[in-house]
């Protein structure tokens, strides 16, 4: 019995792992790079910059990408790529990566349009939230109800009253 996770649907092995691996890596150099920069101004800040939290996740999630990708060239064998990456992982990964793109490209227009780059965050984010839910599970109706607006607001309080950051 492998120690690796197992999909839904066929088998996985350890090229599900490694290959999710490598694209959290990936993504999250692309949030680090090019997408905070792009989408949190620093200019002006006191005390921590408002791009901290968002940085800190991103790291945070290279780190374990990391970590997956050396678990599984250290305990796949002699040929890493050797399990089975179903169809079904992949386009569950696509929509996933999708979700995000959107989510961030909605949070951008709305705030451009309202004005106000905070803003965005109410639209996007209950969109985005309710889109992993459904990704994710068939959830019952109050899970995306719970996701559309309870989850915003405690994220959102968290980082403005919690944490004294403002939400990017």
């Amino acid at each position: 019995m492998s120690h690796f996770s197992k999909g839904p649907g066929d088998a996985a092995g350890p090229a599900t792992d490694l290959i999710l691996g490598i694209v959290i890596v990936l993504f999250s150099l692309l949030l680090l790079f090019w997408i905070i920069p792009a989408q949190v101004n620093d200019a002006g800040a006191f005390g921590l910059p408002p791009s901290l939290a968002p940085r800190a996740l991103a790291w945070l999630m290279a780190g374990l990408g990391a970590v997956l990708i050396a678990g599984n060239l250290q305990h796949g064998g002699d040929d890493p790529l050797a399990g089975k990456l179903t169809w079904q992982d992949t386009g569950h990964l696509a929509l996933c990566i999708l979700a995000v793109v959107l989510m961030l490209i909605v949070m951008g227009v709305v705030g451009d349009v309202i004005g106000r780059p905070y803003s965005g965050f109410w639209i996007g984010a209950p969109l985005g939230l309710i889109a992993f839910t459904l990704i994710h599970t068939r959830a019952p109706l109050w899970a995306y109800a719970f996701n559309a607006l309870a989850a915003p607001a405690v994220i959102y309080a968290g980082f403005w009253w919690g944490l004294e950051l403002p939400l990017p």
